[in-house]
């Protein structure tokens, strides 16, 4: 008797150490957290020392302190005799106890903390350009305003059709349109455009306020069958294939095929090749020479106007244009002297063209007031007209062109 009375004891001794141990723990899982949460910025710290700290000594310490596992672990050793067993199920115990600290812990609600980063600036060396909206023509304002200096800009994203459209429209022409802006809106090329209105093709900048366009559903050539059409003959003369021409149900063929004069056809993905006038008719305008102490430019141009890009370069329109308010400042892309300057009844209205003696011209058009006449001497960024709507135009606008050995090149690859 008196030898169990002294084995009882010596098996309550573990796991009361065992249970001091977790005692210590706690405590310092509770200093390392209270001292990590204290360094955080203002008074955010106190605060959520504030929330947690009765964690700690409430929940945890209160079943710690108050479940009596001495007594415990002395009747379950009286009933196992093995010491090892009520080590072990000590530990358990305390890792359980731990993880219902730790779920108690994150029931807290604990404040938010705003981390406020940094606004970024523009690199001063890239000055102060603003992208522009493109116009859409799928509903809403399809006005842009923008009055900073226009730059060229990457195109961000593809803009995906609201739905697939299967039918042939009609489109009015409206104040400030242009075949490219037309074609972007409705999610087509502009020779798609083009190659469904004849009377267009020929010439794209003659578009008018009121002009009524045919749309085709996709992109490629609207056709009127002609005697003798076959549909292996249209798939070749317009580089496409006689499975997209048969398989399009607007066309609604079925086999063999046959084709009637008269009958109009669509032919997705046909491609026809597009000859643009060279415009070299100017009946009013003022031919100069150039003056003995004509400046020559250096190659590198600069924006002739300030407003948004209303029409880019493509095949059917070798340059690109610029909008803004009637009377906004056309200056000189570089040095040079002017070679013309004056109306042009053909279709650029005012215009002028300067040389820069260096194999580059540049021509300014649509002007609403020329301030150089022919033959005078002129410097990069010198002030030559305003901005207008002269000649065939729908809207004020610069029709700018990059002329080198009498081919029209893409401005944009010469602007900065």
């Amino acid at each position: 008797m008196i030898e169990s009375q002294t084995e009882l004891p010596a098996q309550e001794t573990a796991p009361a150490a065992i249970w001091a141990r977790g005692r210590q723990v706690v405590a310092s899982l509770q200093s390392q957290v209270k001292a990590r949460v204290r360094g955080l910025p203002g008074t955010r710290g106190a605060q959520l020392v504030k929330n947690i700290g009765p964690l700690f000594s409430g929940p945890v310490q209160r079943i710690l302190a108050q479940a009596n596992f001495v007594q415990i672990f002395g009747r379950v050793g009286a009933s196992l005799g093995d010491g090892s067993q009520i080590n072990r199920l000590a530990l358990h115990l305390v890792v359980f106890l731990l993880a219902v600290g730790v779920v108690s812990i994150s029931q807290v609600s604990i404040p938010q903390i705003d981390f406020l980063l940094p606004t970024p600036t523009p690199a001063p060396e890239l000055g102060t350009h603003t992208v522009t909206t493109q116009t859409s023509y799928r509903g809403g304002n399809r006005v842009i305003s923008n009055s900073s200096t226009l730059f060229q800009a990457p195109v961000p994203h593809t803009t995906i059709p609201d739905r697939n459209r299967m039918e042939i429209i009609t489109y009015t022409v409206q104040a400030n349109d242009n075949v490219w802006a037309i074609a972007q809106g409705f999610g087509l090329k502009p020779e798609t455009i083009l190659w469904a209105n004849p009377d267009l093709e020929k010439s794209p900048d003659l578009l008018h306020v009121g002009q009524v366009l045919t749309i085709l559903p996709v992109d490629g050539v609207y056709h009127t069958v002609q005697q003798g059409d076959t549909v292996e003959k249209l798939a070749k003369t317009y580089q496409t294939t006689v499975d997209k021409i048969t398989s399009f149900a607007l066309n609604g063929l079925t086999q063999p095929y046959l084709l009637l004069p008269g009958q109009k056809l669509v032919i997705p993905d046909g491609r026809k090749q597009i000859v643009v006038p060279q415009q070299n008719y100017y009946p009013m305008t003022i031919v100069g020479n150039a003056p003995k102490d004509a400046l020559k430019g250096s190659g590198r141009f600069a924006w002739p106007t300030q407003g948004y890009l209303s029409q880019r370069y493509w095949s059917g329109h070798p340059a690109i244009d610029i909008a803004s308010r009637t009377g906004t400042p056309i200056v000189a892309a570089d040095d040079g002297y002017v070679l013309m300057a004056g109306r042009d009844t053909f279709g650029y209205g005012n215009q002028v063209v300067i040389d820069h003696g260096n194999g580059y011209k540049t021509r300014y058009a649509h002007l609403q007031t020329i301030l150089v006449k022919a033959g005078d001497s002129v410097k990069k960024n010198q002030k030559i007209g305003t901005m207008g709507c002269t000649g065939r135009c729908t809207g004020p606008h610069l029709h700018f062109e990059v002329i080198y050995d009498g081919v029209r090149r893409n401005p944009l690859s010469f602007l900065p």
